[in-house]
């Protein structure tokens, strides 16, 4: 055992091949190895898939910064005394939602 695992003990147990898929399976969706997540579930946690897959959780963050970007472009405009139309407000207000509803 190393000197720096806090966690001092090992078990292990055995499954059939049925078994083992269904455990990959479960432990895929909540993105987790298989031994963390045996471990997890051993402890009682109650886990639930993440809403937004790797990949979807990607293109979201690309879209944030790209929303950023036109926040700030818009907020250099407001302080250099430029007017703001409206319509580009309402758009970033658009773009927010369409994200907001990729995670409920």
């Amino acid at each position: 055992m190393g000197a720096n695992r806090k966690d001092n003990h090992q078990i292990n147990f055995r499954v059939s091949d049925t078994e083992f898929v269904r455990l990959e399976q479960m432990a895929k969706e909540l993105q987790m190895s298989v031994p963390a997540f045996c471990k997890k579930k051993a402890q009682g946690a109650k886990m639930k898939p993440p809403r937004v897959n790797k990949e979807g959780a990607i293109e979201i963050a690309r879209q944030l910064r790209a929303i950023g970007n036109n926040v700030n472009q818009l907020t250099k405009r407001a302080n250099e005394s430029k007017a703001i139309p409206i319509e580009e407000l309402q758009e970033i207000q658009k773009e927010l939602g369409a994200i907001w509803q990729q995670l409920s």
